[in-house]
């Protein structure tokens, strides 16, 4: 399972590059082309879209909100896994679990590979990361490749606060006018959800009130034998109190980004740095019969947040489909870095600035491979791979192939038929998608973290 992961970019200038005429144009159009000096990529765990406050949500995240309400918001981005390591995998490489061959928590990506941060170190910029779980630490996920400093993730959970002030402190470490890029990736929405303080109110989501009896039954052997679920499960009548607690943790995280925007702002390092904010997945509150974790391929799980926030660029609602190996090729455009190939994603400034479409589907793969998943706006098709007795309220069945219509069922709920044009489209992205990729071997991971797999339910 992971946590939601966001993107947030910043930049401080807006220079001017001429756009293609159209026929009966004289002259060139002039459209703003944003430039940064610095690149933040921010992933939050386990975050899911629906419920922050700029996406029509109930928690209260007004750091988000501001963000959005200067920026570009991505409405229709899709996380190409549910799984930590292969979704960032996925964002630091462009690259689809099938060519980077990252499909569990405890392996990592080819020594050499392509990664934004090697990418931005070779164009002279500092790069520094705080990651929030042991297994993204580089001994196991591989992705310290071109960070000059990493401060890892120990045992003990980092709380938001403390994630900003570990990248205030890397900030300072840098002379003035250098250039610098930086991951921070905010753990707090993922279980077990424990926060300062829980969310109070309505929490906009649809079983609250859900029996806990439900989740017992539901739940995976992992949450079986975890002393948090456990207690959890022994304590609460209804789910309603782990659903504010989830939304307490998202709540603590949007805290922590208030004090690093103010951080930046009191350094004079905010109106020249780009802040990307996505999250790596999302989460199980009830729906599909699944509760507190990220299996599955439903939006729930896949659909995240997207924001990048330009300094001197209209802010605009993005509703085009997009991917999490999209965020890469942005950042590089962002502070006017080249791309590398292969490449999976591309820069979605274009997008934004209406210049380009969405993408026609996108896709999403399960861990090891047990299911893939594509998304047109009007449907979705998720086909099972591999049969799986993981999840007991969600079997998996090698052939099964669930087809929904997006539009007139938004929450994927009732399959039908797979018949029509929608559905030959989609079927054909599935079969293109598993016929194609790189197929590169994964690393084993040097330095194994199995009781923090087994806390959050990465391991039997």
């Amino acid at each position: 399972m992971t946590r939601l992961v966001l993107v947030l970019l910043v930049t401080c200038q807006a220079c001017q590059t001429p756009a293609a005429a159209t026929s009966h144009d004289t002259a060139f159009d002039v459209r703003p082309r944003p430039q940064a000096k610095n690149a933040i990529l921010i992933t939050i765990e386990a975050l899911r879209t629906d419920v922050l406050g700029s996406y029509g949500g109930r928690a209260s995240t007004p750091v988000l909100d501001s963000l959005a309400g200067r920026g570009w918001v991505f409405e229709n981005c899709y996380s190409v896994t549910m799984l930590t390591n292969p979704s960032h995998a996925s964002i630091m490489t462009s690259l689809y679990p099938r060519d980077h061959g990252v499909y569990d928590n405890d392996s990592g990506i080819q020594e050499g590979a392509r990664t934004l941060a090697t990418a931005l170190s070779r164009r002279g910029l500092r790069t520094g990361a705080v990651i929030g779980f042991p297994h993204l630490n580089p001994k196991v996920s591989n992705l310290g490749q071109g960070f000059d400093r990493v401060i890892p993730a120990t045992a003990i959970e980092r709380r938001a606060s403390e994630t900003t002030t570990e990248a205030l402190h890397l900030v300072d470490s840098y002379v003035p006018g250098e250039r610098f890029f930086l991951w921070l990736h905010y753990v707090d929405p993922h279980a077990p959800y424990e926060p300062e303080v829980p969310h109070r109110g309505d929490t906009g989501l649809a079983h609250t009130s859900d029996p806990m009896a439900l989740a017992v039954r539901a739940a995976p052997d992992f949450q079986r034998h975890s002393p948090y679920f456990k207690q959890l499960f022994h304590d609460q009548k209804t789910i309603g109190p782990a659903i504010n607690a989830y939304l307490g943790e998202v709540e603590a995280v949007d805290t922590a980004l208030g004090e690093l925007v103010q951080g930046l702002e009191s350094r004079g390092r905010l109106h020249d740095t780009a802040l990307v904010v996505t999250a790596d997945h999302g989460e199980n509150l009830g729906e599909h019969r699944m509760y507190f974790h990220h299996g599955g391929l439903y939006g729930e799980t896949v659909h995240v947040p997207l924001y990048v926030s330009l300094t001197g660029i209209s802010p605009r609602r993005v509703a085009g489909l997009v991917e999490s190996v999209d965020v890469a090729p942005t950042v590089l455009a962002l502070v006017n870095a080249p791309r590398w190939e292969p490449m999976r994603g591309r820069s979605l400034v274009e997008l934004a600035l209406g210049e380009s479409p969405g993408r026609s589907v996108a896709m999403s793969e399960h861990m090891n491979g047990q299911m893939v998943s594509a998304r047109s706006m009007a449907a979705t098709l998720i086909w099972h791979r591999k049969s799986s007795a993981q999840f007991p309220t969600y079997p998996l069945v090698a052939g099964k192939r669930e087809f929904y219509d997006r539009v007139n069922d938004a929450g994927e709920n009732r399959p039908r038929e797979l018949v029509g044009p929608e559905a030959e489209k989609l079927t054909d992205a599935v079969l293109q998608y598993v016929g194609a990729g790189l197929r590169l071997a994964a690393r084993p991971a040097l330095e194994r973290d199995l009781h923090s797999l087994r806390a959050l339910g990465y391991s039997e």
